[in-house]
């Protein structure tokens, strides 16, 4: 609002959820951080490591309707003192009422589970966690700038397959996290010729000799990274390539063109973690190997 005055929740929005006012009391913490020269951080996530037994749990109890524990109301004829009228839960129903949790932290697939057209898909990744260097062009030569770390922690995501949907919207309906999934995750196309008409988000996978490779549009431009069957990668765009040892650990990077400001390889990082989910989880995803 001001350089010294912060603003969030029904005060801006009007009248919204409780998810949208915690995001603007983080966005306020970190411009107040930003003006305090104080560095903002974020608390990792702690997701738990589920086993299918767990997932089969979770998803029956998310298919039963349980309803929402009402604490024991002040009835009206004894509400003539101070005592309170809507008393707190007592610990077995604040048990009760927390086992009504979906646990969307731990895994959330409600979009595949409600597309008609079937075209959001789960794929398994490992949990990831490497420092990457962010590289510039300096008089025709590529040199770090400092370190940046790409780490994924849930296993279960989520690939969109774009030649299945007909963008109903049903998906964003039930949203638990207030997203777009048909938009916002990974689109993945199974024909080269729309993927090359698409400006952004846009993924392609294909066979390349023993190896796989992936291609990426964003912005208009493509990407690719190819997958060898070592567990290593190589990163190639229009202005650098990059390779990876199988960890994703950067082993080296050339400069094909000089190019303006910071390039973080997280974004092949990104591409490697997608390609080997899908080959490894989801083969009925990709092009026939023959």
């Amino acid at each position: 609002v001001g350089s010294h005055l912060y603003a969030g929740g029904d005060a801006v929005r009007g009248p919204a959820t409780i998810v949208e006012a915690a995001a603007d009391g983080r966005r306020a913490a970190a411009a107040i951080c930003r003006q305090l020269g104080v560095e903002f951080t974020r608390p990792e996530a702690d997701f738990p490591t589920l086993t299918e037994e767990d997932i089969i749990a979770r998803k029956m109890a998310r298919a039963r309707r349980v309803p929402q524990v009402e604490p024991d109301f002040l009835p009206l004829e004894h509400r003539l003192t101070f005592d309170l009228v809507e008393p707190t839960l007592t610990e077995a129903q604040a048990q009760a009422e927390a086992n009504r949790c979906l646990q969307c932290s731990a895994f959330c697939d409600k979009c595949v589970e409600v597309c008609p057209n079937r075209a959001n898909y789960t794929y398994f990744t490992a949990p990831v966690d490497v420092t990457l260097p962010l590289l510039s062009c300096r008089e025709g030569r590529l040199a770090s700038d400092g370190t940046t770390r790409f780490r994924i922690a849930q296993t279960r995501q989520i690939i969109h397959v774009d030649d299945f949907c007909n963008q109903c919207g049903n998906c964003t309906t039930f949203c638990v996290h207030q997203g777009k999934p048909y938009l916002d995750k990974p689109r993945l196309f199974l024909r080269e010729e729309d993927f090359v008409q698409e400006e952004d988000n846009a993924f392609y996978i294909a066979r390349q000799g023993a190896d796989w490779l992936i291609r990426r549009r964003e912005g208009g431009h493509e990407s690719r990274l190819t997958l060898h069957s070592d567990g290593s990668a190589c990163f190639e765009d229009e202005h650098l390539t990059l390779t990876f040892a199988p960890g994703l650990a950067v082993e080296g990077y050339e400069l094909k063109a000089e190019f303006a400001g910071t390039f973080s390889p997280a974004t092949a990082a990104e591409m490697a973690v997608i390609l080997k989910g899908v080959v490894e989880s989801a083969p009925y995803l990709l092009p026939s190997r023959h």
